[in-house]
């Protein structure tokens, strides 16, 4: 009963959170902000992702809604069209986490006292989970809508190197157990300096893994690094 009533307390605070997260994002400056058609994509998907949480809460594991994917990658495609920078993505999913800090909280607080600390962990492990595939995806649909569109570019000649979607077993295997993790943190939708604190290391040592991960895998950005690292997972 804990957990069904922590999961509506966090669902009746979906407003609070949502007001805290445009205020942050405003303070920051942000263009998630500027326009309110933006701001309105913006918020469902906040909106979302808190529902997501409260699921979990509930259920006890993350579950992805069917078409969470397909709508976030075609967001990353029409950011371009808005000219907001995909960082910007990136920077509202730590705003939006920060935001929900209060919430989760008391709503974590009604739940017995022995299962708190798994009740926290399931909803930040939502939370990693659901921002993540939507950060994934609309990256993917950015990088995507900036590339060319001529058709030497959508069909390249078979001399040059048409493999940037391919897993190179070889290459993986390269990969120190360093990289392997920093990739998977990538994948999971954190930031340089996210998965710094995680792993007790500098930003600059993160880029250097990045950097190094990158060069074994063939990949020029992180969506062609993370579609050869995890093939089929994307």
């Amino acid at each position: 009963m804990g957990h069904q009533a922590a999961a509506q307390q966090l669902r009746a605070a979906t407003p609070e959170i949502i007001e805290a997260y445009r205020t942050a994002l405003g303070r920051l400056g942000s263009p998630l902000v500027s326009r309110e058609d933006i701001w309105r994509q913006c918020r469902h998907q906040a909106e979302n992702i808190v529902s997501e949480c409260a699921q979990a809460l509930e259920a006890g594991e993350h579950a992805e809604p069917p078409g969470v994917r397909e709508y976030s990658r075609l967001l990353g495609a029409h950011r371009v069209v808005q000219q907001v920078p995909v960082s910007e993505s990136v920077r509202a999913a730590e705003v939006l986490w920060q935001s929900m800090q209060l919430a989760v909280g008391e709503a974590v607080g009604l739940v017995a006292a022995e299962q708190r600390h798994t009740a926290a962990q399931t909803v930040s492990t939502a939370f990693r989970a659901a921002a993540g595939s939507r950060l994934y995806q609309g990256i993917r649909g950015y990088e995507e809508a900036q590339r060319p569109s001529a058709p030497e570019a959508a069909a390249p000649d078979r001399g040059s190197d048409v493999s940037t979607d391919v897993p190179d077993a070889q290459a993986l295997d390269l990969l120190t157990l360093r990289e392997r993790q920093i990739l998977e943190a990538v994948r999971a939708g954190l930031t340089n300096r996210l998965i710094g604190r995680r792993f007790e290391i500098s930003e600059a040592t993160v880029k250097r893994h990045l950097h190094n991960a990158y060069r074994k895998l063939g990949a020029g950005s992180r969506v062609q690094a993370l579609n050869k690292a995890f093939p089929g997972q994307g």
